[in-house]
């Protein structure tokens, strides 16, 4: 039987994770080191320019995670892989950013972990048994806090359930992109706001004036710009050719604790 024609050009899946590494560790630098901070205060948009840069890591990897789940020969293997690596990588993260994140290898693992259910009920037809599992595996990521939180979980599984069908892969990647900066980031600076107006009409006019002149001055171009930047990853994915690459699987599980205790350390020696 002849060998499939793969398409010419483009970029294969282990050039595009190297790019996403590289975005991560710009990410990083930018959240433990922050060597902006010498030159701009708190509310200065290209104080935050890494972690703008750093954007472009998450929708990449969050891709290829779903497209492990579809193409793995060895679903068993591929999700002990992630649990193992996303409970040490998930201690390490936490540790690393004071409790602030935590790992994105511990999302890829719920999500996988949901995949994997709904597939096994859905072929036992217990579907509304299979689609309850993955609501508990969404809730899991918020409480655990796992990076990108449920939103995250929902990444992989958007994508994973739009088959083979680029167009509408890179449409879902989009929606749970916005989902996350936009709409979220949203609600989570105007929910006090709309707390306060439970509580009377004074409270809410305070609450709204404190907030509006930071929100146009700073938090507004801020949440532009870190959805802008994310969504930059969609023309780099519709480069991809389907073709895997040469590169060691490997290097990618080992590289995210490895690269975060590297930085934390040297955090740890410049303060």
């Amino acid at each position: 039987m002849p060998e499939p024609v793969r398409p010419s050009g483009g970029l294969t899946a282990t050039q595009l994770k190297y790019l996403a590494a590289c975005f991560m560790v710009v990410d990083h630098v930018g959240m433990l080191l922050d060597p902006l901070a010498a030159w701009f205060g708190p509310t200065e948009l290209p104080r935050y320019l890494l972690r703008y840069l750093g954007r472009l890591a998450f929708p990449i990897f969050a891709y290829f995670a779903a497209q492990g789940c579809r193409k793995t020969h060895d679903y068993r293997g591929y999700l002990l892989r992630l649990g193992a690596f996303g409970a040490v990588t998930h201690a390490v993260a936490f540790f690393a950013t004071g409790g602030t994140d935590g790992s994105v290898v511990a999302t890829f693992f719920l999500a996988a972990l949901a995949i994997w259910l709904w597939r096994r009920l859905s072929a036992q037809r217990l579907a509304p048994l299979g689609a309850l599992a993955v609501l508990g595996l969404l809730i899991l990521a918020h409480l655990l806090r796992v990076d990108y939180g449920w939103v995250g979980v929902l990444t992989v599984l958007a994508v994973y359930a739009c088959g083979e069908d680029r167009r509408r892969q890179l449409l879902a990647l989009a929606a749970c992109l916005l989902l996350y900066y936009a709409a979220g980031s949203l609600w989570t600076y105007w929910s006090p706001v709309l707390e306060a107006l439970r509580e009377g009409g004074a409270l809410f006019q305070a609450e709204l004036a404190a907030r509006l002149p930071y929100f146009q001055r700073f938090y507004l171009p801020h949440t532009l710009l870190m959805t802008s930047c994310s969504l930059l990853t969609l023309p780099l994915l519709a480069r991809y050719n389907g073709q895997r690459g040469n590169g060691n699987r490997w290097f990618f599980y080992w590289f995210y604790p490895g690269h975060l205790v590297a930085l934390y350390a040297l955090s740890m020696l410049l303060s």
